[in-house]
Protein backbone atom coordinates (compact mmCIF):
# COMPACT_ATOMS: atom_id res chain seq x y z
CA UNK A 1 0.00 0.00 0.00
CA UNK A 2 0.91 3.63 0.51
CA UNK A 3 2.15 5.21 3.74
CA UNK A 4 1.47 8.96 3.92
CA UNK A 5 3.41 10.94 6.50
CA UNK A 6 5.15 10.08 9.75
CA UNK A 7 3.83 11.87 12.80
CA UNK A 8 3.67 15.64 12.30
CA UNK A 9 5.92 15.47 9.21
CA UNK A 10 3.06 15.17 6.72
CA UNK A 11 2.87 18.35 4.64
CA UNK A 12 0.61 18.95 1.62
CA UNK A 13 0.60 15.44 0.16
CA UNK A 14 -1.83 13.74 -2.21
CA UNK A 15 -2.55 10.13 -3.12
CA UNK A 16 -4.64 10.33 -6.27
CA UNK A 17 -5.53 7.92 -9.09
CA UNK A 18 -3.70 4.87 -7.74
CA UNK A 19 -4.73 1.23 -8.10
CA UNK A 20 -4.04 -0.67 -4.87
CA UNK A 21 -4.92 -4.33 -4.74
CA UNK A 22 -4.39 -6.87 -1.97
CA UNK A 23 -2.54 -4.66 0.54
CA UNK A 24 -3.84 -5.31 4.08
CA UNK A 25 -4.05 -1.53 4.65
CA UNK A 26 -4.16 0.17 1.26
CA UNK A 27 -3.38 3.71 2.43
CA UNK A 28 -2.00 4.48 5.89
CA UNK A 29 -2.09 8.18 6.79
CA UNK A 30 -0.83 9.95 9.88
CA UNK A 31 -3.41 11.46 12.22
CA UNK A 32 -0.90 12.79 14.77
CA UNK A 33 -1.50 16.32 16.05
CA UNK A 34 0.35 18.88 13.95
CA UNK A 35 0.23 16.84 10.73
CA UNK A 36 -0.29 18.86 7.56
CA UNK A 37 -2.96 18.46 4.92
CA UNK A 38 -3.47 15.45 2.68
CA UNK A 39 -5.85 14.61 -0.15
CA UNK A 40 -6.77 10.98 -0.82
CA UNK A 41 -9.01 10.77 -3.87
CA UNK A 42 -9.93 8.86 -7.00
CA UNK A 43 -8.10 5.68 -6.02
CA UNK A 44 -9.26 2.16 -6.86
CA UNK A 45 -8.80 -0.02 -3.79
CA UNK A 46 -9.63 -3.73 -3.54
CA UNK A 47 -9.06 -6.55 -1.08
CA UNK A 48 -7.88 -4.34 1.80
CA UNK A 49 -8.48 -6.66 4.76
CA UNK A 50 -7.61 -4.06 7.43
CA UNK A 51 -9.10 -1.03 5.68
CA UNK A 52 -8.85 1.08 2.54
CA UNK A 53 -7.65 4.28 4.29
CA UNK A 54 -6.62 3.99 7.93
CA UNK A 55 -5.26 6.64 10.31
CA UNK A 56 -2.09 5.91 12.27
CA UNK A 57 -0.38 7.51 15.25
CA UNK A 58 3.20 6.60 14.48
CA UNK A 59 3.14 2.76 14.27
CA UNK A 60 -0.23 2.33 16.00
CA UNK A 61 -3.61 2.09 14.31
CA UNK A 62 -5.71 5.07 15.45
CA UNK A 63 -8.88 4.88 13.32
CA UNK A 64 -11.04 2.49 11.44
CA UNK A 65 -11.48 2.71 7.69
CA UNK A 66 -11.77 6.44 6.98
CA UNK A 67 -13.53 5.81 3.65
CA UNK A 68 -16.47 4.55 5.73
CA UNK A 69 -16.35 7.41 8.27
CA UNK A 70 -18.62 10.45 7.77
CA UNK A 71 -16.75 13.59 6.68
CA UNK A 72 -17.62 15.39 9.93
CA UNK A 73 -15.90 12.66 11.97
CA UNK A 74 -12.65 12.53 9.98
CA UNK A 75 -9.52 14.40 11.06
CA UNK A 76 -9.77 17.97 9.73
CA UNK A 77 -6.44 17.82 7.87
CA UNK A 78 -7.64 15.01 5.57
CA UNK A 79 -9.78 15.26 2.43
CA UNK A 80 -10.91 11.77 1.44
CA UNK A 81 -13.31 11.45 -1.48
CA UNK A 82 -14.25 9.65 -4.71
CA UNK A 83 -12.34 6.45 -3.94
CA UNK A 84 -13.72 3.17 -5.31
CA UNK A 85 -13.42 0.58 -2.56
CA UNK A 86 -14.34 -3.03 -3.04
Amino acid sequence: GIHMGWGPYLRDVSATANVIRGAPTSIAVTVVEGAGRAVISSNIISDAALGAVVGYRWKDTATGDLTRTPDAERPAHLAIHDNLVG
